[in-house]
């Protein structure tokens, strides 16, 4: 528990609550709102998942427009491309509601939350497409080839965040992409309660979960405190000290999203 310690302010200092299905970005705004009010570090962020692109109404690019213009503190996500079966909609649909939610976020200098699984290729053209992101984006649960990371880096405000997603990759594929993620562009998240690392000792043991209290899922869920456990291992792979890992992470996270300044040395 020495890292949750180490690090527990700051990890509260960078929350964000997502809004991805058009269905509730009515009802919701004004919970969002009395939350964000209530609390200082919490960020909202409104977009459309690939995930839930059927059904959406003729309007949604509109209705998106004006909930964030609604509050000008919220970030934009999660929007982005899915390769996997999990979703029927073409890919070439998928592009083009996520070219249309880049502007958007691009003309509101909004942050952009980005989801992408097994449509990486697509998703490096599109950003090469429309950087630079000066209000910035962030690669949610980043889970992409190491090859990558260099030239999505050189664009400006792209950001990697990486979450216990990451190792349910192989560890030859996720530890090269760990050590070329540039620390002014790192960021850890949660996820919770998706996400729980999946990781042998020394590291299982120090891992938390819980399951719902209605038992209406069986699954072991996410707590937010195995972020501490991420920056160990990242620290170990990486070969550099936590506290450093955990200072440019939350001085990142303190750049994009404004509501906290980065501690002064």
């Amino acid at each position: 528990m020495a890292h949750a310690k180490m690090t527990g302010q700051r990890w509260r200092s960078a929350t964000s609550t997502s809004v991805c299905i058009e269905s509730d970005w009515l009802p919701l705004p004004r919970k969002v709102a009395q939350l964000a009010k209530k609390h200082s570090n919490i960020k909202p962020n409104f977009g459309l998942h690939p995930w839930f692109l059927e059904g959406r109404s003729d309007n949604w690019l509109e209705n998106l427009r004006k909930q964030l213009e609604a509050l000008p503190n919220a970030g934009l996500g999660e929007c982005g491309l899915e390769g996997s079966k999990k979703v029927q909609t073409p890919m070439d649909e998928q592009a083009q509601v996520f070219r249309a939610q880049l502007q958007l976020g691009q003309k509101l200098q909004r942050p952009i939350s980005v989801h992408c699984v097994g449509a990486f290729g697509r998703l490096h053209e599109m950003l090469h497409q429309h950087a630079p992101f000066p209000a910035g984006l962030i690669l949610h649960s980043w889970i992409g080839p190491a090859e990558m990371v260099d030239a999505l880096a050189k664009l400006q405000g792209v950001y990697f965040s990486l979450s216990g997603h990451l190792t349910r990759m192989s560890k030859k594929k996720y530890e090269p992409m760990v050590k070329r993620v540039p620390l002014k562009r790192l960021l850890l998240e949660t996820d919770a309660p998706d996400g729980k690392p999946r990781l042998g000792e020394p590291y299982q043991q120090k891992l938390f979960s819980f399951q719902r209290q209605d038992k209406s899922n069986e699954k072991e869920l996410n707590h937010p405190t195995n972020i501490s456990v991420m920056l160990e291992l990242l620290a170990d792979i990486r070969g550099e000290d936590a506290e450093k890992i955990a200072d440019a992470a939350y001085t990142n996270a303190s750049r994009l999203f404004m509501f906290v300044q980065p501690a002064q040395k």
